[in-house]
């Protein structure tokens, strides 16, 4: 058996023809650094070839059905297992994705709900039994012959719909007859009610008198109505009796049915919990938990205005004042007693609630003005109430998503006032309220998806099922617990089943994904990891690395792209490729082990491991001595009533465990409140009482990993913006040299100017096979350069755009040297680490860390003097390794030396060390976090007990002031 995966003749992308052997059933670390090469070795070679070849063993058949990949750029590789690629990039942007669905324990809730669930009377909490339609039918063959019985099921009002949509409902379902508060009503009739008022509402199903042969056909009728009405409750109501006989009503009821409302549940099946099932998902939100909701402020146009001059959006009263909506507003104005033609913000505040969130039940009489139409004359006097302007747009936009039909108008006045907060129906539960009258162990499905891992793996352990039911139970919960082991173990025990998958991290996403590989418990197998070490606290760095031993002594081989130390230093074999980004690396520059990189002159790496190199501590640090930005009683997610004072015109580092806070704090919080301040008041920031200081700022920037741009044309050059900048050059080179080219003929983007038209300006064209990779070619016209002859013609120092555009920043930073403009821009990229990316290299290629990185440089290639901005980063040393560390914090000293103010998110404690500083989260995550545990310098922070942030640190520092890092 081989003891090595063996590559052979590497090239793919800046790869130098490189030969390695990876050493399999152990860790191996892939270190260098950014840009060196070593995702196109790990990914792109090793997984690349074994993923490819995996689906060349495929029938012809099903490699017609699923992309294929193109064989990477290398001679061979021997060795290889069945591959598995954990990467740490989101790529979940589905609302219904959650940490439940991605791990599969939520089916396994379903599963347990809809077996052992206790369910409770949705009226009284009291318990109701769960039968089946069969078992219901032996209990009614109890019944004596001649007992007249009728069927009922329990109907609900849906959310902002009027009772007419309740009555359509059952009559398009086949029923005609329903229960208004015990009183029958025909569906064929006109049933006034009051929409405000709570009825209860029934539908009759069946009235069957007690026969042997009716149990047949009326068995059919339960099973229906268990899926028609009722969401699961049935009732059975005994009418009347035969002569002579007597039924016990107590006894007939008494563990059958709740004894006051007489409910019995229908059988469970496991998609009555799913809120991917439009049949259980909520009837609002559709199982998604949020919906676009009117918000009462943006419904006003102009507050200076009285209500008749124009105060409220023109949509909402409509042009003509004799509109429905215009007589109620002047009617609660005769009746509450205001006039239209007060300001509307010098109404009282209870006028004003009153406007946007109605009478609350009481009831005004209708006036309309001498213009009303006949219909409303009718109803002069008539005395309603009126559910107020915000449940009014809320209901318009329910019956144009109804309508399914796309106006620009309306869509943009809904936009306009309109914005996503949680679902008003289901509070964010996703489910129809009834799915929540079943419980496990006295607690709800909700309940248990919304509390920490940690807390649902302890209350499983305290089930106590009946004897029955005892051993269905306890399989399903051994299932789940094993599988909350594993997420525990790797340090995610803040997450809950229910947190949507769009707003964990990436590194959380790739250690979801490796807690499901370990649970599988194959061998022979090999991982490739992209970075499983992101957004982890150093107190759980331990966890992730013992979970990648796990991985490793079952049997499988383990390989890591890898920056952080602590992992390195664990790793049974290392490869240092470098030395330099770009086409400067992709060299094989040491291999071995720690040990050996220390000793390895050539490794940068095993200098940092060797302590030769390191980030130092400042000497001297800046003290906090102007404005502060004032944060009082944040309460958002975990966040606990926070007050916090953060200084500005420093660099300030926001620590703690994963899930404390930190993100929720900056970015739900300060980010959106300033960005609401700044830009767009429909941001709707975290829940908190005020903050204060922002007139001391000219603007908020969040620098965060989104891609800069999603079409293949971008690319660095667009997106900081000094393309155009070289077009203009070439287009005056082209005027000189007698050419009649203009500044758009030197685009890509443009039709039928200076690109290739037979590749529409990409360089290459790809030829689509059924059951082989597409096959991506150079175009056989313009040969990869994308511009037509003309304007390849057009040369400045022997260049022209095409090569222009192939040169690393690096080289660009010489070439533009004497244009000041473009020469700033790039310079900037450069000092950040990017020489090595092309200034053309499409965007859709570049990492998170790269993309946040080149937007940072943006920004610091435009800073203003007198401006006074806050930029806001959320772990920007994602993919970079200790040497490219040293260049971002040089950036960030940058900007705010020019008089700015920097607020950094931030587990690696190189970084932590320098700032001016911290804030310091915990103590631990989920509802163990949400509080300030320690703020000041770092070093007044290592002193602090308690912070695990500080621990840490201290250790640092310690090493630090003794000259040794390792």
């Amino acid at each position: 058996m081989r003891q090595f995966i063996e590559v052979r003749g590497a090239r793919q992308n800046n790869l130098k023809n490189i030969d390695v052997d990876i050493p399999r059933d152990k860790l191996t670390v892939i270190t260098g650094v950014s840009g060196s090469g070593k995702s196109s070795l790990a990914f792109e070679v090793i997984y690349g070839e074994g993923q490819r070849r995996f689906l060349e063993s495929l029938s012809t058949f099903a490699k017609s059905r699923m992309n294929q990949l193109k064989k990477p750029d290398v001679d061979f590789v021997f060795g290889l297992s069945p591959v598995i690629a954990i990467e740490q990039k989101k790529g979940i942007v589905n609302p219904r994705s959650t940490v439940g669905t991605m791990t599969d324990i939520y089916d396994f809730m379903r599963l347990l709900f809809s077996s052992v669930g206790e369910a409770c009377c949705p009226f009284c909490e009291c318990i109701v039994p769960i039968r089946s339609a069969g078992q219901m039918i032996d209990h009614l063959r109890l019944l004596p012959s001649g007992t007249v019985l009728e069927v009922l099921a329990p109907v609900y009002k849906i959310y902002s719909e009027n009772y007419e949509t309740v009555f359509d409902e059952i009559r398009a379902k086949g029923f005609r007859t329903v229960r208004i508060d015990g009183r029958s009503h025909n569906l064929g009739d006109a049933i006034e009610l009051d929409e405000e008022a709570d009825y209860r509402i029934e539908v009759v199903v069946d009235k069957v008198i007690v026969q042997p042969d009716t149990f047949k056909v009326l068995t059919k009728t339960i099973e229906n109505s268990l899926k028609l009405v009722g969401e699961g409750f049935i009732r059975f109501e005994i009418e009347s009796q035969p002569e002579g006989q007597h039924v016990d009503i107590d006894r007939f009821y008494r563990g059958f049915a709740c004894p006051e409302h007489h409910l019995t549940m229908g059988e469970l099946q496991s998609n009555y919990f799913s809120f991917n099932d439009p049949n259980s998902a909520c009837r609002t939100c559709g199982g998604i938990g949020t919906f676009m909701r009117a918000e009462a402020k943006f419904l006003i146009k102009n507050a200076d205005k009285s209500i008749n001059k124009g105060a409220f959006d023109p949509k909402l009263l409509g042009s003509s004042t004799s509109t429905y909506h215009w007589t109620i507003v002047r009617s609660l104005a005769v009746h509450y007693g205001f006039s239209l033609d007060t300001p509307y913000k010098d109404l009282p505040e209870s006028v004003k609630q009153l406007l946007m969130y109605g009478t609350k039940g009481e009831k005004f009489p209708f006036l309309p003005g001498e213009d009303a139409s006949k219909s409303q004359l009718r109803h002069v006097g008539k005395m309603m109430g009126f559910g107020g302007f915000v449940h009014v747009i809320n209901w318009w936009y329910k019956l144009y998503l109804k309508r399914n039909t796309q106006s620009s108008g309306e869509d943009e006045f809904y936009k306009r006032v309109m914005v996503e907060n949680t679902c008003p129906d289901c509070d964010g539960k996703k489910l129809r309220p009834q799915r929540f009258s079943v419980k496990v162990g006295g607690a709800d499905l909700h309940q248990l998806s919304t509390c920490s891992l940690i807390e649902l793996y302890d209350f499983m352990n305290t089930i106590i099922f009946a004897p029955e039911r005892s051993n269905v139970g306890q399989q399903i919960i051994a299932e789940i617990q094993s599988r909350l082991k594993l997420l525990l173990d790797i340090g995610l025990d803040y997450l809950s089943l229910g947190r949507r998958s769009d707003t964990i991290s990436g590194g959380e996403a790739q250690r979801i994904r490796l807690s499901t590989q370990i649970s599988s418990g194959l061998m022979g197998m090999l991982y490739v990891l992209d970075e499983p070490s992101i957004g982890l606290h150093a107190r759980d760095s331990v966890r992730i690395i013992d979970t990648l031993k796990k991985l490793r002594d079952i049997g499988n081989t383990i390989i890591v792209v890898e920056h952080d130390m602590d992992t390195i230093n664990s790793a049974d074999y290392i490869i240092e490729i470098g030395p330099e980004p770009g086409s400067q690396g992709g060299r094989i520059i040491a291999e071995g082990t720690a040990e050996k990189l220390r000793m390895n002159g050539d490794s940068i790496t095993g200098s940092f491991l060797a302590g030769t190199r390191k980030i130092e501590v400042p000497t001297k640090r800046r003290q906090p001595a102007g404005p502060m930005l004032s944060l009082r009683g944040a309460r958002a997610n975990n966040l606990r009533n926070v007050n916090l004072d953060i200084p500005l015109g420093v660099l300030v580092c926001i620590t703690g465990v994963s899930g404390s806070g930190k993100s929720t704090l900056i970015n739900e919080v300060i980010c959106k409140q300033l960005y609401a301040n700044f830009h767009d008041a429909r941001i709707m920031p975290g829940e908190h009482d005020e903050l204060l200081g922002h007139e001391h700022l000219t603007g908020i920037i969040n620098i965060d990993q989104s891609p800069i741009g999603r079409s293949s044309r971008s690319n660095p050059a667009t997106y900081v913006g000094f393309f155009d900048k070289i077009r203009e050059i070439y287009a005056s080179a082209a005027t000189a040299a007698g050419k009649p080219l203009t500044k758009n003929d030197f685009s890509f983007n443009q039709k039928n100017g200076g690109r290739c038209e037979n590749c529409q300006g990409e360089g290459s064209v790809t030829t689509q096979l059924q059951f082989m990779p597409d096959i991506e070619s150079v175009c056989p016209v313009c040969q990869g350069a994308r511009f037509n002859e003309d304007v390849l013609e057009v040369r400045i120092r022997e260049m022209n755009i095409a090569q222009v555009l192939e040169m690393s920043i690096k080289e660009a930073v010489e070439f533009f040297a004497d244009q000041s403009y473009i020469a700033h821009k790039l310079n900037i990229l450069n000092q950040l680490g990017l020489g090595y990316l092309r200034i053309g290299q499409s965007s859709t290629t570049l990492s998170g860390g790269e993309a946040q990185r080149i937007k940072l440089a943006t920004e610091l290639s435009k800073v203003k003097r007198g401006s006074h901005n806050l930029y806001i980063l959320d772990e920007p040393t994602t993919g970079l390794h200790l040497s490219d560390i040293q260049k971002l914090i040089d950036c960030l000293e940058q900007l705010v030396d020019a008089g700015h103010s920097v607020i950094v998110i931030e587990h690696h404690l190189d970084l932590i060390k320098v700032a001016d500083y911290m804030i310091d989260m915990g103590p631990e995550g989920g509802s163990k976090g949400g509080t300030v545990i320690a703020f000041g310098t770092p070093e007044e922070v290592a002193r602090t007990e308690g912070s695990l942030t500080g621990k840490y640190l201290r250790e640092v520092l310690k090493m630090e002031r003794q000259g040794n890092v390792c």
